[in-house]
């Protein structure tokens, strides 16, 4: 298990702590684990995983130019 931080997430997907902190907030965010009160990880295999759950494959629209 690899073990990131809030910031080690946000530099990960390249992105500010306040999104980060947003999606906790909107509930869109990876399986975390609460250490304490104020301290959450991710584990680096959730993370990953959310992403893939997030891969949107763009279907041909009928009638486009290259069909």
């Amino acid at each position: 298990m690899q073990l990131m931080s809030i910031e080690d997430l946000a530099v990960y997907l390249g992105v500010s702590k306040r999104t980060i902190y947003k999606y906790i907030a909107d509930g869109d965010c990876p399986p975390y684990i609460k250490l304490s009160q104020k301290n959450i990880s991710f584990d680096r295999a959730d993370v990953d995983a959310w992403l893939k759950s997030k891969k949107v494959i763009p279907k041909p629209r009928k009638g486009h130019a290259n069909d």
